[in-house]
């Protein structure tokens, strides 16, 4: 063999590679149809798959890897895992104090909000309890506001409970976007998917179901988390900062 030859057990790696590339494209798929995850007969015999043992070796590799998730011992609980979502992480300096352009047109003010749901369902406040101030080139364009994460239902999404969701207003979404929705006064951060005339709002934790969401209200779509808490520096009064 020479040495540009790929030896056996390349070949093999690739190849299974290449299967698992295809369990998760047809996972996605089925999921972007359906609202709900396939079966692990459906997934064997969408990629050619003789027994549901190999896809469940499969399935094991690639929670390894941590492109998935699923519950142990569970029917249909297998969650795909999204790219990495943007999270920032904001830079004071020691004393607190904010950037010297706070408030200018390099920065935004985004009215906050405290309870959104990230998991069961809670009612959303009417009233923001400040401003968050971000660096334009952070968000970019649009009307914003920013909730504060209740719950764990999007942990595979890398948004936490306690994190601060900032949510460009907008009234659609396409399949993929992470969004705030109101359904019924109740409010909820979740993945957007329409799929065989339905919407539904799915969680990235297989914890949770997907919600059908028909008859929700799009309030925008989240484009930043803000993990650390925000100090005072970074919050004021509805007017803005002074001066």
């Amino acid at each position: 063999m020479t040495a540009d030859q790929p030896s056996a057990g390349r070949r093999g790696n690739r190849a299974g590679e290449e299967r698992r590339q295809a369990i998760l494209d047809f996972h996605r798929s089925f999921v972007e149809r359906h609202g709900y995850c396939p079966s692990i007969r459906e997934v064997a015999d969408a990629v050619g798959l003789k027994s549901t043992s190999a896809v469940s070796h499969h399935f094991t590799i690639l929670e390894k890897e941590g492109r998935l998730t699923r519950g142990a011992r569970m029917p249909r609980t297998v969650v795909e895992k999204l790219p990495a979502h943007r999270v920032v992480q904001e830079r004071w300096d020691e004393a607190g104090e904010a950037p010297a352009d706070f408030g200018s047109q390099n920065t935004v003010g985004v009215p906050m909000f405290e309870r959104m749901a990230a998991g069961d369902p809670v009612v959303a406040s009417p009233e923001s309890v400040g401003t968050m101030w971000l660096p334009r080139k952070m968000v970019g364009s649009g009307a914003f506001f920013a909730v504060r994460v209740v719950g764990d239902s999007m942990l595979n999404a890398n948004i936490f409970d306690g994190d601060w969701v900032v949510v460009r207003q907008q009234d659609a979404a396409r399949n993929g976007d992470i969004v705030a929705a109101l359904i019924d006064e109740e409010a909820m951060v979740k993945t957007f998917h329409f799929a065989s005339g339905h919407v539904w709002l799915m969680p990235q934790n297989p914890r949770y179901q997907p919600i059908l969401g028909d008859h929700c209200r799009v309030m925008g779509k989240v484009v930043t988390t803000v993990r650390r808490p925000c100090t005072d520096a970074q919050i004021t009064a509805e007017t803005g900062p002074e001066g």
